[in-house]
């Protein structure tokens, strides 16, 4: 075989595996665009569907950090139905039974309270209204005495939240 034909041949070769190989590197490159385009498309629908189903969920008037604090919705609670003045009539009660007691012993003590007494009917029409208006349950409402009931106490045998941490 001639040389200048098997150079020929081979340069022939080697331009057409050139061309295919560019041909099917940029088809792979669009498809992967494609692709990321796609999951990019896909990603962004999912969290809309995650946003909307968080934004059906119910509100909570307290957080759960530590120590526990009113959150926005338990501090328009606490307004309506006036839980500071009902915390500091009843933290006075309840101080002698209190004394000695570590910062998480009141907080558990003023959360039971809260859970388990007997409002008036004018407090709990209020506590009802409130419930209904913010759309949580009447133990939310609860939970917002407590975390009240609990400031008062602690600010008593001065004591802060903070202390709950420890």
């Amino acid at each position: 075989m001639n040389p200048t034909y098997w150079a020929l041949g081979l340069s022939v070769t080697l331009v057409i595996a050139g061309f295919t190989f560019a041909y099917k590197f940029g088809k792979w490159q669009g498809e992967v665009d494609n692709d990321r385009n796609n999951f990019k498309d896909f990603m962004k629908e999912v969290r809309s569907d995650i946003k909307e189903i968080l934004s059906r969920l119910p509100v909570k008037p307290i957080s759960s950090s530590s120590p526990i604090r009113l959150t926005e919705l338990g501090e328009r609670i606490s307004k309506k139905i006036d839980a500071k003045s009902w915390a500091k009539n009843t933290a006075q009660g309840m101080i002698e039974e209190t004394e000695g007691m570590d910062s998480l012993k009141i907080q558990e003590e003023s959360f039971d309270k809260a859970k388990k007494f007997e409002p008036n009917e004018t407090l709990l029409q209020n506590m009802r209204d409130s419930a209904f208006q913010e759309g949580i349950d009447l133990e939310g409402v609860r939970d917002v005495l407590g975390v009240e009931l609990r400031d008062q106490l602690l600010a008593i045998h001065g004591k802060t939240k903070e202390s709950l941490d420890k």
